[in-house]
């Protein structure tokens, strides 16, 4: 019967050894995060298309489609984020796109 031989590993550069365990710990983490899931991506938001007039502006447009149970501030975020706005400032003749949420 053959014995077994251990191949023994020697650190020959510690800079080098530091450096590959530093970059298989950046790709772990890469990895890793690119992986995550948003729970809003998987469900479909419906949302109102709406042209914006003169003197209207996030907040009055907000009112309209806040449920009772969101603060209308968290409410102008989401739209903020969901048309990808830059301010708060918007003009007439926009499209803004509005969530629709269960009253």
């Amino acid at each position: 019967m053959e014995s077994l031989k251990h191949k023994k590993y020697r650190i020959v550069s510690k800079k080098r050894f530091y450096l590959f365990l530093t970059t298989m710990l950046v790709l772990a983490f890469i990895v890793f995060y690119s992986f995550k899931v948003d729970a809003r991506g998987l469900s479909e938001i419906k949302t109102d298309a709406v042209y914006v007039n003169s003197g209207d502006t996030l907040w009055s447009l907000s009112k309209k489609y806040v449920s009772n149970s969101m603060d209308i501030r968290e409410y102008i975020d989401e739209v903020i984020e969901y048309n990808n706005l830059q301010s708060i400032n918007i003009k007439p003749g926009q499209l803004i796109y509005m969530p629709i949420y269960n009253k």
